[in-house]
This record gives C-alpha cells, sequence and structure tokens, in this order.
C-alpha cells in the first residue's frame, strides 16, 4: 500500500509520517528527493543561476534555498520558473523511489511525506491520502519559532501553497481512501491522532481485501 501524507508546511505531516514509521512503514521524503535533484540533476543548479540570478548561490556554490524561498514565495511568476525547472525531475525521481520501495517489501507500506501532493497531480498514485490540517496561527508560530523565519516569510510561504481544506476537498474527490488529521493541539494529541490513523488505514485495508 501507498500512503501519501500532504498538508501545508508546518502541518505536522513529518511528526505523522513518523509515527508511522515507528509502525513499520518506509518513508519517502518529497523535500529531502527535492534537495537532491537541485545538487544531482544535471543542468538543474545551473537553470536556476541563469534565472534567478548568481546570488541564489552561497559562496561555496550551491543553492541558497533560504533567499530563493523569499524571492519565489512572494512572486508568483518567479515560484511558477522555479516549478517548472524543478518539478518534473523532482517527480521522475520520486515516482523511482516509490516503485523500489514497494518492490523492495510487498507487506510494507510505503509513505510519501509531500505537501504538494494535490498540486502536482499524483493523487492517484496512493491508496491512501492523509491530509494534516492545522490552523495558520499556529503554523506561523512554528515556523518562526522553528526557523527563525520573520512572520512576513512565515505568510508568505503558507500563502503561496493550496489550503490545507482544499487539499483535503481534492483528496476525497480522488479514487484513494482519505483522512484527515487535526494538528490543533499538543505534540502528544497529535502522535495520538496519529496512530488511530493508522489503526484506521489497517481497517480499511482488511475491509477491502
Amino acid at each position: 500500500m501507498v500512503i501519501g501524507v500532504t498538508g501545508g508546511i508546518a502541518a505536522g505531516k513529518t511528526m505523522v509520517c513518523r509515527v508511522f514509521e515507528e509502525q513499520g512503514a518506509k518513508i519517502v521524503d518529497a523535500d529531502r528527493i527535492g534537495r537532491e535533484v537541485v545538487e544531482e540533476e544535471p543542468g538543474v543548479l545551473e537553470a536556476l543561476r541563469e534565472v534567478f540570478g548568481p546570488g541564489m548561490l552561497t559562496p561555496g556554490g550551491t543553492l541558497d534555498r533560504r533567499k530563493l524561498g523569499n524571492i519565489v514565495f512572494a512572486d508568483r511568476k518567479a515560484k511558477e520558473k522555479l516549478d517548472r525547472i524543478v518539478h518534473p525531475p523532482l517527480l521522475r525521481r520520486l515516482r523511482t523511489y516509490v516503485a523500489g520501495a514497494s518492490r523492495e517489501d510487498k507487506d510494507r507500506h510505503v509513505v510519501v511525506d509531500a505537501a504538494l501532493i494535490v498540486e502536482w497531480g499524483i493523487v492517484d498514485w496512493f491508496d491512501v491520502v492523509v491530509t494534516v490540517r492545522t490552523p495558520e496561527r499556529m503554523q506561523i508560530e512554528r515556523l518562526v519559532r522553528r526557523d527563525g523565519w520573520s512572520r512576513k516569510e512565515a505568510v508568505d510561504r503558507i500563502r503561496s501553497q493550496m489550503s490545507d481544506a482544499e487539499k483535503a476537498k481534492a483528496a476525497y474527490a480522488s479514487r484513494a481512501v482519505s483522512f484527515v488529521i487535526w494538528n490543533d493541539g499538543s505534540v502528544e494529541e497529535l502522535r495520538q491522532r496519529a496512530l488511530e490513523i493508522w489503526k484506521a488505514i489497517g481497517a480499511s485495508q482488511r475491509k477491502k481485501g
């Protein structure tokens, strides 16, 4: 079974995936794959430098992700340019990772941690989609406290993405079995809700089988 975990930035997706991993799932992290694409795919870093300028690179020649983020999350057209460069190779690599993980152990669930499952149009890759939802004020608080971003940086990033409600609606409209986890309390409450959803996923699989 392939499970997608989606939701906005700082919604709590990674914690939910960690709980699923503790229950035996194999995690595929789309953010990590995105970094690999920039660092390893021929031509990607050079294309970013050409489009956004050499100022987007650190003195060591790597991508300054925060500096680039400040541009693209405040400018829709700039973000579209970034997406056209990065998303095609990212999705190819993501699909390869998912297929490989599924072949590796057919009895082990594969969980994809990805904020943009709906935006990428890949909902139908998944048997189950879990959307993690959280109030925007809590997203902002986490980004400011955890990542040291300014409030403007946090708001720009949050509002550049499809809302959690829209993600959940799209997931429910797909062929995938869909669940929503509300992350509006403590970490322990989120862990407990994630465990409950994991059990519900198992129950839905048994019922389907």
